[in-house]
């Protein structure tokens, strides 16, 4: 007798590891990075997603970007108690000092490689970022690699964002305006999610000595405070 187990009449194959990856400064985390994430998560039910806090960011130079591990550990913080959010270290380079530059296509090979090929990936950005998507490296690579989630904001137009990509990798994008169907994955937008919080805001409020607990999760904020980051920037 064969030792091949049978499948059950009835049972369903297992559906793919749906794995969302959010990257940033996150200097720091606030609460519109978490609302974005917590949409796409039930949206797209997302089994987990990775929350990367950038190295060195590739297009733009930051000589006042706070530490790596002090990113880390407001991402940490604002991780607690949500299941499906990871820190991730993706970014961290060898010495875990976050000194390198990474670039997207590289993160999300990573990635792939520690989840296998059977994982979909779900690359969230916000839609201003999205606009400039090809000056990111390879990101014609990028595209093919990974579905996209774009926050949405008041005046974002399909037509818009149609333009952003090479007309030879669009199959079509549904009457809802909500999905573009490329060659190998789609681009999936997620409306309504324009949140008055900003970082740069939240890094002069802390310089001001304000309170933070509206914009960031209270364990951020007391973080924040305790460390006294953004005393001295501007």
């Amino acid at each position: 007798m064969s030792g091949t187990r049978r499948p059950t009449p009835g049972r369903t194959r297992r559906r793919k590891l749906r794995v969302g990856i959010f990257g940033g400064t996150f200097d720091p985390i606030h609460n519109g990075h978490l609302a974005v994430a917590r949409a796409a998560q039930r949206r797209f039910r997302l089994d987990l997603i990775y929350f990367v806090p950038c190295g060195q960011p590739p297009h733009k130079r930051d000589p006042e970007l706070s530490d790596y591990l002090h990113r880390f550990a407001m991402v940490a913080l604002a991780c607690v108690g949500e299941r499906r959010f990871l820190p991730s270290l993706l970014e961290a380079g060898p010495d875990l000092r976050g000194r390198r530059r990474y670039y997207s296509i590289e993160t999300v090979r990573r990635l792939r490689r520690l989840l296998g090929s059977e994982a979909r990936l779900y690359f969230l950005l916000g839609a201003d970022a999205f606009l400039y998507l090809p000056e990111w490296k390879n990101f014609r690579q990028l595209i093919r690699l990974c579905d996209f989630i774009v926050a949405s904001r008041p005046g974002f137009s399909l037509r818009r964002a149609r333009r952003v990509l090479p007309p030879e990798l669009i199959r079509n994008s549904n009457g809802s305006g909500m999905i573009i169907h490329l060659s190998r994955s789609a681009i999936h937008f997620l409306p309504g999610l324009h949140a008055d919080v900003s970082a740069t805001d939240i890094r002069q409020r802390a310089r001001r000595g304000q309170r933070l607990t509206a914009l960031v999760p209270p364990a951020v904020a007391d973080y924040i405070g305790k460390m006294e980051l953004y005393r001295s920037r501007r």
